[in-house]
């Protein structure tokens, strides 16, 4: 039986929720290791949790190689309001800017954009809460985005934003929550 390595099993887990290609190109980078708790409730690439449980802004600790070098979170839902139509998607649901790789902890960072926990509408289906991690080429200021009401987080360009700041992706997890049909 052939060895699956982690780098494997994470290309494998975003093939698998669609995550590859419609958020991410094939190579996906995997050089953080991110851990991510809300509570007792971990996630664990594409597990399943439910509003409740990920209603608190969580717990993001990460181990990287660079651990000089500062880093960017973001968490988005591509699945606003649903799945099928993405008419609002993705949806901005946190960003914390300037995080020590030293910590290792996104505690320590810029709250650039408050967290606010899924909401996802009845009869909605599977969304995709996604997390991904990037290092930035030093310690920035980031242009504020809207973000006290909740049409200002929908249709978040977080592609623009990376290539605006430059920022390099060196991690992904995500968790599913599936509504009421």
């Amino acid at each position: 039986m052939p060895l699956i390595l982690p780098q494997q099993a994470a290309q494998m887990s975003l093939s698998k929720a669609e995550l590859i290609p419609e958020l991410f190109d094939q190579n996906v980078a995997q050089e953080a290791l991110l851990q991510i708790t809300y509570g007792d409730k971990e996630v664990q690439t594409g597990n399943h949790l439910t509003k409740e449980d990920a209603a608190a802004e969580p717990t993001v600790k990460f181990f990287t190689a660079e651990p000089e070098a500062f880093y960017t979170l973001l968490m988005i839902d591509p699945d606003a309001p649903s799945r099928e139509d993405h008419k609002f998607g993705p949806w901005r649901h946190w960003i914390v800017t300037n995080i020590a790789g030293s910590a290792g902890d996104v505690s320590g960072g810029e709250k650039h954009t408050p967290y606010i926990g899924p909401g996802p509408g009845a009869n909605t289906g599977e969304h995709r809460y996604t997390f991904i991690l990037f290092q930035q080429q030093g310690k920035q200021s980031f242009r504020e985005l809207p973000n006290q009401e909740r049409p200002d987080r929908r249709n978040f360009d977080w592609k623009a934003f990376v290539a605006e700041h430059q920022l390099k992706q060196v991690g992904v997890s995500f968790f599913l929550i599936k509504t009421s049909e």
